[in-house]
């Protein structure tokens, strides 16, 4: 079997659970494994499951070792991709900061790795598989916990001279009197589009004694959290409260997206994450909306596509199966 056909592990390594995956070339998830992360353990037995992960994902795979190319994982932080040092993982603890991951994995699965940001990676699964395929440029943006986002600009993955370019979560669009978000400036999109920025917001609501379903449904459904399930089902159950809060997230979105466009004019804007994944065109269209209303080139403006990911929650295990078998070795 060739090395460029070879299949590769692609892992996406978060604070509540890590996903590892057998990927064949063209992009087919052939096995998977996930376990809970358990961050409280400390580093050395969070990458320790990890390589158990691994391996169970291999034995699922009916595969041998020596017929998967390496590994490639997508870390909730910023990296050293060259030294596959993982810099900061806040997620994951204090004891995770200047972790030689890579070579944690290689003593112990036995095989090459490549670590890059999980925002990115995810960027990169949509662009070689997913939604972006044959394009130039593309821009990703991950609605989760946090919001996050990836460049490919001219066919190529965009780090940053420091490796934090697609800090988009940071970005400015609201007054000064916005809420101030983790960089101490008020009005960033973070706080007022991520599902904790949701979760914050519908707190506040409900405080205010508007009536909801969804502090019910974050007990039953959500485990405590503001979960993509919580979002879903309350909006199946008509409740007016989130369909507000939902609707200033995506308004604030919107403007990002339009924000980027502006700057870029990229091809393709992804919008992946979990609320993406369950809600797709009812999450994306209203975004589409303000970002084209929000352009100073109004030209062609819908060629420039605005969709949800095609990968949906596989797009980091994809994206870093792709990383890894272009930069393994």
């Amino acid at each position: 079997m060739a090395k460029n056909r070879k299949p590769y592990i692609g892992v996406d390594l978060g604070g509540t659970s890590m996903r590892a995956a057998v990927v064949e070339h063209d992009g087919t998830v052939l096995s998977f494994a996930k376990r809970k992360t358990h961050p409280e353990l400390g580093a050395a037995a969070v990458v320790a499951r990890l390589a158990e992960t691994i391996d169970k994902a291999i034995e699922l795979g009916h595969l041998k070792k020596k017929s998967v190319g390496g590994i490639g994982v997508g870390v909730p932080g910023p990296v050293d991709t060259e030294k596959g040092v993982v810099r900061v993982a806040v997620n994951l603890g204090k004891d995770w900061t200047n972790l030689p991951l890579a070579d944690e994995l290689l003593k112990q699965v036995g095989l090459p790795a490549y670590i890059d940001n999980d925002v990115r990676v995810g960027a990169v699964g949509e662009h070689t598989h997913g939604s972006g395929q044959g394009l130039d440029d593309m821009v990703a943006i991950f609605v989760g916990t946090g919001i996050g986002g990836g460049l490919v600009l001219g066919g190529e993955l965009r780090s940053g001279w420091r490796g934090s370019a697609g800090e988009v979560g940071h970005t400015v669009v609201a007054d000064g009197n916005g809420i101030i978000g983790k960089t101490g400036q008020p009005g960033t999109v973070e706080p007022l589009a991520s599902r904790t920025g949701m979760e914050r917001m519908m707190g506040e609501l409900v405080a205010q004694g508007r009536e909801s379903v969804v502090p019910q449904l974050m007990q039953s459904v959500g485990g405590g959290r503001m979960t993509s399930s919580v979002i879903y089902q309350a909006l199946k159950q008509q409740d007016a409260v989130m369909a507000e809060v939902l609707a200033l997230a995506q308004h604030t979105l919107g403007l990002l997206a339009g924000n980027v466009i502006n700057i870029l004019d990229p091809q393709m804007i992804v919008f992946g994450g979990g609320v993406t994944a369950r809600l797709g065109e009812r999450f994306v269209a209203p975004i589409r909306r303000v970002a084209y209303a929000n352009l100073v080139n109004k030209q062609n403006a819908r060629q420039i596509r605005i969709v949800a990911g095609a990968l949906k929650d596989d797009a980091g295990v994809v994206g870093a199966a792709a990383l890894a078998r272009k930069n393994v070795g």
